[in-house]
C-alpha cells in the first residue's frame, strides 16, 4: 500500500524543527522512511506503526512540499513553511521615556511572522500591524528607570526562532523624566549668561526652554551641561522683558514639570 499523508504538525518552523507526519502506510515502528522537503531528503523515524513519522526539518526559507517514500512508493505532498529566524538591522526611534514610550519601528527581516518583540529586562512590547517582512512597528513596554539611562537589547521571535543580539543597531535606551529644583539667579535680563539650573536626570539634554505663558511662546535657550544634576543656561535674547517666564529642561525621558520661574 502506498503511503498517504493526512497531516503534518507543525506546518511551519525553522531548520531543526521536529515535525510529526500523520497518515497511513508508513511501515513498522522504528523503520526509517525517506522524507522529502522538496528536493532535500532526510531520514524519518516511524514512531507509531504505519501511522506516524517523526522527522527534523532541514534548512530553508520558503514554502516546501513534504512527501514520504516507503520502498518504491511516494506519498502525496503537504506544505511546510520553512521560516528563518528574524534579524534586527535597526530601530527607527531607539530612545524614549521609561513610562508609556511611543511606538517605534524595527527594520530587518522575518517580521511578517513575528509573534513577540522583547526589550531585554523590560519584557514584551506590543506589536503593531505588519508593514512588510522587513518592517514592523512595536510599542516598547514601560520600564521604570531611576537615575542614569538604561539600555536593553531588543529581540524578535517568530516560528523560526529568536533573532541574535544585534549590538547597537538592536538596542533601545530608556530615560527617566528629568526634574528641576532651583534656578539661580531667578531674575535677570534677556541675554544674561551663567544661569544655573539644579535638578536630576540631566542626561542627553536636548532643550532648555523659556516660555512666556501669555502666548504661550517658547524661547529656546543655549545651555551647557555641567553634570547630570546641573545645567548652565543663557536667558534667550529674544525673550520679553518684565515677564515671569516658565523654564523647562527636556531629554528623551520627557520635560521637567512643574516649570521653574525666571523673571526678566
Amino acid at each position: 500500500m502506498a503511503p498517504v499523508i493526512t497531516s503534518i504538525s507543525p506546518t511551519q518552523g525553522a531548520s531543526g524543527t521536529v515535525v510529526t507526519i500523520a497518515g497511513t502506510g508508513f511501515g513498522a515502528i522504528a523503520s526509517t522512511p525517506t522524507v522529502h522537503f522538496d528536493n532535500t531528503s532526510v531520514t524519518g523515524t516511524v514512531t507509531v506503526a504505519n501511522t506516524q513519522i517523526t522527522v527534523t526539518a532541514p534548512g530553508g526559507c520558503a514554502q516546501v512540499n513534504v512527501s514520504v517514500t516507503v520502498g518504491a512508493s511516494t506519498s502525496n505532498a503537504k506544505p511546510f513553511f520553512n521560516i528563518a529566524a528574524p534579524t534586527i538591522g535597526g530601530i527607527n526611534a531607539n530612545v524614549g521615556p521609561d513610562t508609556s514610550p511611543p511606538a517605534t519601528t524595527l527594520y530587518g527581516s522575518g517580521f511578517a511572522a513575528t509573534t513577540a518583540v522583547t526589550f531585554g529586562a523590560a519584557g514584551a512590547g506590543t506589536l503593531g500591524p505588519v508593514v512588510s517582512d522587513s518592517q514592523r512597528s512595536v510599542t516598547p513596554p514601560t520600564f521604570v528607570v531611576t537615575g542614569a539611562p538604561v539600555t536593553v537589547n531588543v529581540t524578535a521571535t517568530n516560528p523560526g526562532g529568536t533573532s541574535a543580539i544585534a549590538g547597537a543597531s538592536g538596542q533601545y535606551t530608556y530615560y527617566d523624566r528629568p526634574t528641576a529644583a532651583t534656578i539661580t539667579p531667578s531674575t535677570g535680563s534677556p541675554g544674561d549668561t551663567g544661569v544655573l539650573i539644579v535638578g536630576t536626570g540631566f542626561y542627553d539634554v536636548s532643550a532648555a526652554t523659556f516660555t512666556d505663558p501669555a502666548g504661550p511662546t517658547d524661547y529656546p535657550a543655549d545651555f551647557t551641561p555641567l553634570s547630570d544634576t546641573q545645567l548652565i543656561v543663557t536667558v534667550p535674547p529674544g525673550a520679553p522683558s518684565g515677564t515671569a517666564l516658565n523654564v523647562t529642561v527636556t531629554n528623551p525621558g520627557g520635560t521637567t514639570t512643574p516649570a521653574l520661574t525666571f523673571t526678566t
